[in-house]
């Protein structure tokens, strides 16, 4: 198991007892067409743009000069390849440690695909692969200029942490006869808070807000313009209304959530609006100041997969009419031919980061279930001690089922690995190896503040 920790030493010029804090906001609006990313169902390239997507980067340093940037991307995903260009960046032009960077995305299927290995995978022409690549090389590019600006910005801040509420993510896993299937259930498990972190400066600015809530970007459906979805409008109205403000949206725990209404532009406004509201919300009520004090950690957590199918199962699968089942079939006998051959565990990061001694973030890789949320904030949180959970972070291309979501069976938990290129299922203790990562490293930083 891989352990990373802070242990940058105190950076010049850092005011003592101060946080400093350094904000930027970039376009990485496609420039061409490209294929989007997120549903099976489009067979043709984008179609222009509804809503600019964007990334947005928040630096911090404490009193000690320990240091985080956050960066949220209005992308859908973080293939291997892009997530090891963006470490690398991050670690070789701007001096992060792995445990010091945050990446989340806000998984909008509005976005471009980003691999040519995403793109052979769900059988669409090598052209656009290509073409993804090119996008992801460009993307690169962005976030590094990105990063160096928010570091460029520091000055002395106040930081805050409050919560609001908000009520259009609606579960999505029914029961039925036939197993459980996707659709609207709203007597299933949701999140409803809305963790807001504010940033102001000593003139009283208000320099950035970071917010999050667990709900699939998916009420606009599969159209073929790009955009942010909800959290992009949602950011660009806080933005609107906050001028200078640049806001931040962590994606939660919504692997099995998503917005109701939804399918159409008015439906992802009047979730923006929602969510908005909560934000604004939170502002308005008062909030924990947080003091100067940083501590981080990242772990590997390796997660084991179920034991692989006969090879002559795959190889029926293999013949499927189904495109998806059958080039998953075809991966798997040419990645674990040898007979008893098994694959590697799948290395999830999981990152634990606590801010002025109160306030433990967490930010799991994959797209998790929101039962992460409850159980975790139920294992380190009290009312002093507030919790807040993001999923989508730094590595994402699987689902990130709970114990229950497994044994139920269905989209999340086993159907889905067909599109994220998984071998098989993850074994059922996937829920108890992240928890344990998470309660180790959050001891290991608070021994170390």
């Amino acid at each position: 198991m891989f352990l990373l920790l802070v242990l940058a030493l105190p950076a010049l010029g850092t005011e003592p007892g101060r946080w400093t804090a350094g904000v930027a906001r970039t376009d990485i609006t496609p420039n061409q067409p490209v294929w989007m990313a997120g549903y099976a169902s489009r067979n043709t390239p984008s179609e222009g743009v509804l809503v600019p997507l964007a990334a947005r980067a928040l630096a911090l340093r404490d009193s000690q000069g320990h240091r985080l940037v956050m960066v949220s991307l209005e992308i859908l995903e973080t293939p291997d390849s892009l997530q090891q260009r963006l470490m690398r960046v991050a670690r070789e032009k701007h001096g992060l440690r792995p445990e010091e960077f945050l990446l989340n995305v806000s998984h909008t299927h509005g976005g471009p695909m980003l691999s040519a290995k995403n793109v052979a995978d769900w059988g669409i022409d090598a052209a656009w692969g290509d073409r993804a690549e090119s996008y992801a090389e460009e993307l690169t590019l962005k976030i590094d200029h990105l990063i160096g600006t928010a570091l460029s910005q520091e000055r002395p801040v106040q930081i805050h942490y409050g919560q609001g509420k908000c009520g259009f993510a609606m579960n999505r896993r029914i029961k039925t006869p036939e197993g459980m299937r996707m659709g609207p259930n709203p007597d299933g498990k949701t999140d409803p808070v809305v963790p807001v972190l504010r940033v102001d400066t000593d003139e009283g600015e208000l320099l950035a807000l970071v917010f999050g809530y667990a709900c699939h970007n998916t009420a606009l459906g599969d159209i073929r313009q790009l955009h942010g979805d909800y959290a992009g409008l949602t950011q660009q109205r806080i933005e609107q209304d906050h001028p200078g403000t640049v806001a931040l949206f962590l994606m939660g725990c919504g692997g099995d959530q998503d917005p109701h209404p939804r399918r159409h532009l008015e439906d992802a406004r009047k979730n923006a609006e929602s969510l908005a509201g909560a934000v604004e919300d939170a502002l308005a009520h008062p909030s924990a100041a947080l003091p100067a004090t940083l501590s981080a950690s990242l772990e590997m957590c390796p997660l084991a997969f179920r034991p692989l199918a006969p090879k002559t199962d795959f190889e029926a699968r293999a013949q499927s009419p189904d495109g998806f089942v059958a080039r998953h079939a075809r991966n798997v006998l040419r990645d674990w031919p040898a007979k008893g051959a098994q694959p590697a565990d799948y290395q999830l990061p999981v990152q634990v980061l606590i801010l002025g001694g109160q306030l433990t973030l967490v930010a799991l890789g994959g797209e998790p279930v929101v039962d992460y949320a409850h159980r975790l904030r139920a294992e380190l949180g009290s009312g002093q001690q507030p919790v807040w959970v993001a999923g989508y972070s730094n590595r994402v291309n699987a689902y990130l089922p709970s114990r229950r979501v497994l044994e139920e069976g269905g989209y999340e938990g086993t159907e889905a690995i067909i599109y994220q290129s998984l071998p098989t299922p993850f074994q059922p203790d996937v829920e108890e190896r992240v928890i344990q990562s998470v309660i180790r490293q959050e001891k290991i930083c608070r021994e170390k503040r």
